[in-house]
């Protein structure tokens, strides 16, 4: 997009103001700050309220807001080619991007990192953007179309709902494949700049905030994680060092093996498959001592009731030698044999 010199722009139009008009506008949009300091990409645009200026000046907000009304009817009518011209360019900036965009990225796209300022000045000008405030679930945004916001939080909640649905983490151009028919490149990074509840990781994939792939919490989500990577059962310790490893702690963080212990024990996520050995239940591992995984195999597969096929199902659950399960198949508490020799559950007699 074609970088303009708003600040000339600025300076030529307001020169009909009077001294408290424009010092108002300047402090409304950040203008004086930027003067008086260099701002760079990434930087928010310092503004002051209706409310703070109105309490230096000694008068109501609305009183501002009425000197503001005033100086911006009073550059239109005197400036209308100018404005129509900067008006017009900015709304096919946004018509090309799904008709809303990020403020912190419209001003720095519009204006630039010198002239983010004027850009928000412009846009508030105009008349025919509106400001959407920021709330729990998405940032402050811009604008062309009616109910924005109504209409923007309905589509933000179905991009989550349909991420959520997906149920995994995705690259952005597979985002773009998946809710094509929905929205187009342009439109869907709008949505997802925006978004509070939709982010990146630091490989690139996109999922939800809640999802510990994409923004861990605690030590059980950078243990979940840690399975996730490696794909197999892991000793407590061994998780602790990979932790550590991979880098998912801030900093020189170190992990303390106790306390993974602690958090796998805690979590419905981790099964203990063995001696202080973990692994994932989403894996198809299920909680319970070697006596319920016999017994779950006995009621659940009573075909396999032969003693090698007991063994070989336990032992595909659990990470421990052939004679403990032994040892506890021919506990006569919990279980008998029939005639041909086949294994059942005792209270099943």
């Amino acid at each position: 997009m074609e970088k303009i010199n708003y600040s000339q722009i600025y300076s030529k139009i307001t020169k009909g103001l009077s001294t408290k008009t424009k010092d108002i506008f300047d402090r409304r949009f950040g203008i004086k700050t930027s003067q008086n300091s260099k701002a760079g990409k990434g930087q928010t645009v310092s503004i002051e309220t209706l409310e703070s200026i109105g309490n230096s000046l000694g008068i109501t907000r609305e009183r501002v807001r009425q000197i503001e009304e005033a100086g911006f009817n009073f550059i239109k009518k005197n400036n209308k080619e100018v404005i129509d011209g900067i008006c017009t360019q900015f709304t096919s900036y946004f018509e090309g991007r799904g008709s809303f965009k990020k403020e912190e990225t419209a001003l720095q796209d519009l204006g630039g990192a010198k002239h983010k300022p004027y850009a928000l000045f412009f846009l508030s000008l105009c008349g025919t953007f509106s400001r959407v405030a920021g709330k729990k679930d998405y940032a402050y945004f811009w604008s062309t179309m009616p109910n924005a916001e109504k209409q923007v939080k309905q589509n933000l909640e179905s991009l989550v709902q349909g991420i959520e649905d997906k149920g995994t983490l995705m690259e952005k151009q597979e985002l773009i494949t998946v809710f094509a028919s929905q929205y187009n490149a342009e439109t869907l990074a709008s949505y997802l700049e925006i978004s509070k509840k939709i982010q990146q990781n630091k490989d690139g994939k996109i999922g939800l905030v809640t999802w510990p792939e994409i923004k861990p919490r605690g030590v059980k989500d950078k243990a979940y994680l840690v399975f996730k990577a490696q794909q197999k059962p892991l000793h407590f310790t061994q998780i602790t060092s990979l932790i550590d490893g991979l880098g998912l702690n801030d900093g020189a963080k170190k992990t303390h093996a106790q306390t993974v212990h602690n958090e796998l024990i805690k979590d419905t996520r981790f099964v203990l498959v063995g001696r202080g050995t973990y692994a994932l239940k989403e894996w198809g591992y299920v909680p319970g001592t070697i006596k319920d995984i016999i017994i779950k195999v006995l009621k659940e597969k009573p075909q396999l009731a032969s003693q090698e096929e007991i063994v070989k199902e336990v032992l595909a659950q659990r990470l421990v030698a052939k004679n403990t399960v032994m040892i506890n198949l021919n506990n006569k508490k919990y279980f008998t044999k029939d005639a041909e020799g086949k294994y059942l559950v005792r209270e099943a007699v």
